[in-house]
């Protein structure tokens, strides 16, 4: 073999070499995207298209539960994460002693869907006494936290706040002689109209007597500490909302004018806005409805927001003067999310409020996306609530609810079996029906009837038949405690209230 042919082989082979190599880069990048694609939830359909599955995250209390989808048990119990196809899918959550939930689920292609707020109640739980109680209450009330519950008997200047952190709870009282107004020889003449918690340690409550109202800021931890915000400023406010978790600064409404409190030094602001009929705050943000009467001597209803610090409100919209209008305001994952309806007309609108500017236009809607636009409820609403974690808006009238899930964007309009409604946790509302506890989620689904009446022959732990015969769950709130271990509910016979528990998982 003579040179010439030596170097053409070497060559030849040398090409060899490189289309294998070549090859077999391809062959790495290849199967790296095509990890990657998988990783990401791509996958090829049944006609050869490409298409993204999403992501469903399923956590329940307790943990440890089957999850069923689509009839197909899965290996991993809760918590878990799965990827799903696009499309409408069935879960089911079960676990041993346990009742079970369950719910249908629309995916779409690259979604997350985050389930966090699954119950599942133990069964053949055990009501049992946790403490006798006064006939007659003038309020009862647990905790946004879920840790205390606050009540009082009828007349009674003694509040009484029990401790259901632990699993046995501990009650302190506490004399408010020197903090409520309407004591007359050692009795409360007046009436709690409204009692809202801002953490443990404080309430707001408006108490009215002799044909007027007022407000007072009560530190349950140091009542030396609490303080009369109507006699302090010489106002009379219609609303007043807590700032912050602390509620060292509030907001208050006097005389369709809004201004700041802050409760440190005593110190009321200046008039923020005027004209205001209602309005609603999420820390210093604020959402409010505003009646203006036009040159023309015509009434107008305007919705708009004001930010904290800034010289004026910014006009979202207006409507006529006779419109029913409502706004809420809160903040979910680190954005502002704002509804108001007029009339029958639903807006839901997430981002950074607007700041003002002298030179607006009529309208702005600056920094603000839409979630939900211009949808024609069943009914008027005459109010908005927001769930404890503020991820659900509700507005209600009557019985007629539409809660909106901030977190997927949708929207349930329902008829509830009462107007009473009360939240259990972050996501699950409770209300007495029929002498029974009924429980479901923001949807109304997975209704539950926990609790019934307890009727003379029942097995009642720590309480004597005479004291629990024949008696019916009170329609007052049920409440979870935060350990998540146990639920406690009123009952009423001829005998009084009792504070009545049941532990609902192991």
């Amino acid at each position: 073999m003579d040179f010439e042919e030596r170097e053409q082989q070497r060559r030849r082979q040398m090409i060899k070499v490189i289309i294998a190599e070549v090859g077999m880069v391809i062959s790495i990048i290849a199967i790296v995207v095509v990890a990657t694609l998988a990783a990401m939830g791509f996958f090829v359909t049944s006609s050869g298209r490409i298409e993204q599955s999403g992501l469903v995250q399923i956590h329940s209390a307790p943990t440890g539960a089957t999850v069923e989808i689509d009839g197909n048990t899965i290996f991993s119990r809760t918590n878990l994460s799965r990827s799903l196809t696009p499309g409408e899918h069935s879960l089911k959550l079960s676990r041993d002693g346990y009742d079970t939930w369950q719910k249908n689920i629309k995916m779409s292609s690259g979604m997350l869907l985050r389930l966090y707020y699954p119950r599942l109640f133990l069964l053949n739980r055990k009501p049992e006494v946790a403490l006798q109680i006064e006939k007659e209450l003038e309020f009862y009330l647990p905790s946004n936290d879920q840790t205390y519950i606050l009540y009082a008997a009828s007349d009674s200047v003694v509040w009484n706040l029990i401790n259901i952190r632990d699993d046995e709870p501990k009650v302190t009282q506490l004399d408010l002689t020197t903090v409520l107004p309407g004591v007359v020889e050692n009795k409360f003449l007046g009436k709690v109209e409204s009692l809202r918690w801002n953490n443990s340690d404080s309430v707001l409550a408006k108490i009215a007597y002799e044909n007027k109202s007022e407000w007072i800021l009560i530190n349950l931890k140091d009542l030396k500490q609490s303080l009369n915000l109507t006699r302090t400023f010489g106002l009379e406010f219609t609303q007043v909302e807590m700032i912050d978790d602390a509620a060292a600064r509030l907001y208050a409404l006097e005389n369709q004018q809004l201004r700041r409190i802050n409760i440190s030094d005593q110190s009321i602001s200046r008039v923020l806005l005027h004209n205001i009929s209602s309005f609603a705050n999420s820390k210093t943000n604020v959402a409010y409805v505003m009646t203006q009467t036009t040159e023309n001597q015509e009434a107008k209803k305007i919705i708009g927001t004001y930010r904290d610090g800034e010289n004026g409100g910014t006009t979202l919209v207006s409507a006529d003067g006779d419109a029913t209008a409502v706004v809420a305001l809160t903040r979910y994952y680190d954005e502002d999310y704002l509804a108001y309806a007029i009339n029958d007309e639903l807006n839901v609108y997430y981002g950074a409020l607007p700041s003002y500017r002298e030179q607006a236009q009529d309208t702005d809607f600056s920094g603000l996306k839409v979630l939900i636009d211009k949808t024609k409820l069943q009914t008027v609403p005459n109010s908005f609530s927001l769930s404890p974690e503020g991820e659900y808006i509700v507005a209600s009238h009557g019985q007629q609810f539409t809660v909106v899930d901030l977190e997927m964007g949708d929207l349930v309009e329902y008829e509830a079996m009462t107007s009473n409604l009360a939240w259990l946790d972050r996501a699950m509302m409770t209300a007495v029906v029929n002498e029974g506890l009924w429980v479901w989620d923001f949807d109304y689904t997975n209704q539950r009837e926990i609790a019934r009446y307890i009727t003379e022959g029942s097995d009642v732990k720590n309480d004597p038949i005479t004291t629990i015969s024949k008696a019916k769950i009170a329609n007052y709130p049920a409440v979870i405690a935060d350990n998540n271990r146990w639920i406690y509910y009123l009952t009423e016979s001829k005998t009084g209230l009792a504070l009545m528990r049941e532990r609902i998982r192991d």
